[in-house]
């Protein structure tokens, strides 16, 4: 068996674990119970070689010591626990990452065990050779991060207390993209500098109850709904943050000339680069924050008019808005046609600055491993355990090292997730240099 094969088995294993994390009491812990023995069996080099710390039971940290301990170390991130698979419509088994045509399916493929295979199979392969870093290297994994669980809170908290300051953070993200948006022409490895904070904001209207033969503007549901074509109607402000100036630099030498000169040129076409990116979702939620509308609920009887009718948002919060604000947004354009509540919320992550050496390092690994790739920063619209380092490190950074097509993008936290066997193999090979050449 080749050394690759070998490497795709071992990934098969670590995926074959199902563990799944649930917000209810309903986890299986029994695989969680599994996970570490399995790891421990199929990377015994790795676990003789690098201290073992346990978070919350099941959080693991290991530590790769280095040959100077007055240089900063570096963390790496990932999660082994995955969402739930049920009610979706898999062509394969889920856990039991089968290959068909080059392909591995399976739950946690792309999000993120393939980051933790792949970290554990540049660690083995190093040692095998004889390497020590000059650094130490931390390599850190939750159990819930899907559930938004308190594991990861409890390692930065772990850190502190042993005045560990890390020099950067890598965790999940930005992946290298092959499809761009806005007419690029070329493959970007996306690396994420922020991401947007997160905010559950409840419409309710009142009044009083009645019968539905005798409806008024005044009803609640008829207030409720006046409440929400003003939020539509007044969407938050657009904003190219100096991140995503930033990242429309970048894309400059990959599009037409007359793209070029506009994002080149953005204290004067600045407007105009907004309208273009309010056309797609994608580019859209990349300027502002955002309201996703997801829930609605009035009367159970149809023909009764309830005395209170309730919408649900979803916010995405940009990086120049902040908790406050949004909740002050939605107050403003409401008015007094319902009352506004933040059930649950965090803050936007801090903006790590993209002019920093170690930001230069990541790129400079993807160029080295993945040749013609270019890379830009940009803010991420969903949440990683990450945000949480941002209490001891400035330099957090979100990025997987591996090309994700539009197909697998799609087909995280949905059915048949996959991860084509090249796309790994090559992965291994990023994680091993970006490792290797840490000085």
């Amino acid at each position: 068996m080749t050394t690759q094969e070998q490497a795709i088995l071992r990934f098969q294993k670590i995926l074959q674990v199902p563990t799944v994390s649930r917000k209810d009491d309903s986890t299986d812990w029994a695989a969680f119970d599994a996970f570490l023995p399995m790891l421990k069996e199929q990377f015994p080099r790795v676990f003789a070689h690098c201290e073992l710390t346990l978070i919350n039971t099941y959080g693991i940290v290991l530590k790769w010591r280095g040959k100077d301990s007055s240089l900063q170390p570096v963390i790496l991130m990932a999660h082994h626990d995955v969402v739930p698979v049920e009610g979706q419509d898999w062509h394969y088994p889920p856990f039991a990452a089968e290959i068909h045509d080059g392909t591995i399916y399976a739950r946690g493929a792309v999000d993120t065990k393939c980051i933790l295979a792949a970290v554990f199979e540049a660690m083995d392969a190093l040692l095998s050779e004889g390497f020590a870093p000059d650094r130490d290297i931390y390599f850190c994994t939750s159990n819930c991060e899907e559930t938004s669980g308190d594991t990861t809170p409890q390692m930065v908290q772990w850190f502190a207390q042993q005045g560990i300051k890390p020099w950067f953070v890598l965790d999940e993200g930005g992946a290298i993209l092959e499809k761009m948006p806005m007419g690029i022409r070329n493959p970007f490895a996306m690396i994420g500098v922020s991401e947007k904070g997160l905010a559950d904001i409840r419409l309710t209207a009142t009044a009083k109850a009645g019968h539905a033969s005798l409806p008024s503007k005044d009803d609640a549901p008829a207030k409720l709904v006046e409440a929400l074509h003003h939020i539509a109607k007044q969407p938050f402000p657009a904003t190219l943050t100096p991140a995503l100036q930033e990242m429309l630099r970048c894309f400059s030498n990959y599009v037409s000339a007359g793209m070029k000169l506009v994002f080149q040129n953005l204290w004067l076409f600045g407007p105009v680069v907004k309208k273009v990116m309010e056309g797609t979702p994608d580019t859209a939620a990349m300027i502002r924050t955002t309201a996703a509308l997801t829930q609605l609920e009035g009367s159970p009887a149809i023909n009764v008019l309830p005395e209170k009718a309730t919408a649900g948002f979803s916010v995405r919060i940009a990086p120049q808005d902040s908790v406050a604000s949004v909740v002050e947004h939605f107050r403003k354009v409401v008015g007094d046609l319902a009352e506004v509540s933040c059930e649950d919320a965090q803050e936007p992550s801090p903006i790590s600055d993209h002019n920093t050496k170690s930001y230069e390092y990541i790129k400079d690994t993807v160029a080295q491993v993945f040749p013609g790739v270019a890379a830009a920063p940009y803010v991420m619209n969903a949440a990683t355990d990450s945000r949480h380092f941002a209490a001891i490190c400035k330099e957090v950074y979100r990025f997987a090292g591996f090309v994700f097509t539009e197909e697998q993008r799609a087909s995280i936290h949905s059915a048949d997730e996959f991860m084509p066997v090249d796309a790994y193999i090559k992965g291994i090979e990023f994680y091993k240099a970006l490792i290797k050449n840490l000085h």
